[in-house]
């Protein structure tokens, strides 16, 4: 049996309570926002926003799906804009401080699932995350068959990109001193695709506490 498409007016008070969710859960922060708030700005009753959404934790995660749907169409555009492996992870990258840049609500929507929640949030955001992650993998691997990009563990450097996305995110409002995001993770993300070239010398993992080579 199909689904039935919500109606127009449904589908449209819909939206528009997940704008107002975005924005009062970003000025506000999620224990602080009454759904009455989000009602109000939404200009529907408390009821509705209940009826489609169910809980407030549920309208929160449903806003920071909307908010990680946006970001990835954002990414994977730039990267289906570039050509070979390299740019295609910077273009992304960029894009990635870029829409954080235009939508600041978005950033502080985006940073409370992991402050607010630390890793509980649904199963079904948690696999569209990786589905995002593996990706972006996809193309460091075939960057490396393609000889574009050293031989390095892929998955390591994705992990490892992803934490420079994340720490900038993060870090941004203290040492950004009138940067952008997208500057401050152009100059991070120039400097480690520099490291992923081929022809740089290869730089060995840290050794775990007390597994250093003696002298």
């Amino acid at each position: 049996m199909q689904n039935t498409p919500d109606p127009p007016e449904t589908s449209g008070k819909t939206e528009v309570i997940l704008e107002q969710a975005i924005r009062s859960f970003a000025e506000l922060g999620f224990r602080a926002t009454d759904v009455q708030v989000i009602a109000d700005r939404a200009g529907v009753g408390k009821g509705t926003v209940y009826r489609h959404f169910g809980t407030k934790e549920e309208l929160f995660w449903a806003a920071a799906f909307e908010v990680f749907q946006r970001m990835r169409r954002a990414l994977v555009e730039a990267e289906h804009a570039a050509a070979g492996a390299a740019d295609k992870l910077r273009a992304a990258c960029l894009a990635y401080g870029r829409i954080f840049d235009q939508h600041p609500d978005y950033l502080e929507v985006f940073v409370q699932d992991r402050a607010e929640f630390r890793g509980t949030g649904p199963e079904a955001y948690k696999r569209d995350h990786e589905e995002l992650f593996q990706h972006f993998l996809n193309i460091v691997e075939r960057g490396i068959a393609a000889g574009e990009l050293r031989p390095v563990d892929p998955r390591r450097t994705m992990v490892a990109l992803s934490g420079l996305l994340y720490g900038a995110t993060v870090q941004s409002c203290y040492i950004g001193q009138g940067m952008s995001l997208q500057e401050i993770i152009a100059a991070g993300v120039d400097v480690f695709l520099a490291g992923l070239r081929p022809g740089t010398a290869e730089v060995r993992p840290p050794s775990h506490p007390g597994t250093e080579d003696q002298p």
